[in-house]
């Protein structure tokens, strides 16, 4: 009888994080934020203040209104 079993723990953690990060890299370019806020997912606690920081704070995508009429 064969056995099969899980690929080495690093190679999957290696995946996991490659599935992890590469969407939040592509969503924090589209943001216009730095790449290396990604590192934040990682850690549990730093992934939540990072999501209220995101929300709270001004986008560097968000637009200056123009004063129009002077």
């Amino acid at each position: 009888m064969e056995t099969y079993s899980l690929p080495h723990p690093a190679i999957v953690l290696l995946i996991l994080l490659f599935l992890l990060l590469v969407p939040i890299v592509k969503l924090l370019r589209r943001t216009g934020h730095h790449p290396v806020w990604c590192l934040f997912a990682i850690v549990p606690a730093l992934n939540l203040i990072a999501f209220w920081l995101f929300a709270f704070k001004p986008w560097p995508t968000d637009k200056k209104p123009t004063n129009v009429g002077n």
